[in-house]
C-alpha cells in the first residue's frame, strides 16, 4: 500500500466516523434541540399572554369592586322584605316623635312579572305638629331605602281637639310608595 492509498483510506475512514457522528449523535440531537427551541417559543408566546392578563387583573378586580358595592348599594335601596322598610319608618317617627296611628300596607300587581322590584304603597294616618311631620318626612326622603312620598293630606285639626295633648296637631294621611327586590 502506497502512501496515497494509506492517504486516500485514512480520508475515507474520517469521512465515515464523520457521516456516523452525524447520523448517530448530531441529527438526533439537532431534532431535539430545534424541538426544545419550538416548545420554548410557544411558552414565551403562553408567557406574554399571561403577563398580559396578569396587568389586566387589577383593573378586574376594581370593577368587581365597584360592582360589589353598587350591588351592596341596591340592597340596601331595595331590601328583599317589607319589614326593613317599616323599621326605617318606624325609626324615622321614633326618632322625631311622629306618632302614627294606623298604617296599611297593599302590594301593587307589576304587570310584568320579569321585573326585579315589587311596588308596595303604604297609606299612613297621623297627628303631630307641622314641624315634626317636616322633619319625619325629611328623614323618610333621606333614608338609604327608596321611599317616595305619592301622596299627602294635612288637615288642620287645631280647632277640633281629638286628644287631650295633641292641640296644635294636624292630621296627616299620606301614602308612601317603596320598592323591594324580588330576589
Amino acid at each position: 500500500m502506497n502512501y496515497t492509498q494509506k492517504a486516500l483510506g485514512l480520508l475515507i475512514g474520517v469521512i465515515a466516523i464523520l457521516v456516523l457522528f452525524w447520523l448517530t449523535i448530531y441529527a438526533p440531537k439537532s431534532n431535539t434541540l430545534e424541538e426544545l427551541q419550538m416548545e420554548a417559543k410557544e411558552l414565551d408566546k403562553k408567557l406574554v399572554e399571561i403577563q398580559a392578563k396578569q396587568k389586566g387583573i387589577p383593573e378586574i378586580e376594581i370593577e368587581i369592586k365597584n360592582a360589589r358595592e353598587r350591588l351592596e348599594r341596591l340592597e340596601v335601596q331595595y331590601p328583599s322584605t317589607i319589614e326593613l322598610v317599616y323599621q326605617a319608618i318606624t325609626d324615622a317617627a321614633g326618632k322625631e316623635g311622629f306618632n302614627i296611628s294606623k298604617r296599611d300596607t297593599a302590594e301593587i300587581q307589576a304587570e310584568d312579572d320579569e321585573t326585579a322590584l315589587r311596588e308596595y304603597e303604604i297609606k299612613i294616618s297621623a297627628h303631630c305638629p307641622y314641624q315634626v311631620l317636616g322633619e319625619f318626612l325629611d328623614r323618610i326622603v333621606n333614608s338609604q331605602i327608596i321611599i317616595s312620598i305619592s301622596g299627602l293630606a294635612i288637615v288642620d285639626d287645631r280647632e277640633s281637639v281629638i286628644r287631650k295633648g295633641e292641640e296644635g296637631n294636624l292630621r296627616v294621611e299620606m301614602q308612601l310608595t317603596t320598592y323591594l327586590s324580588r330576589l
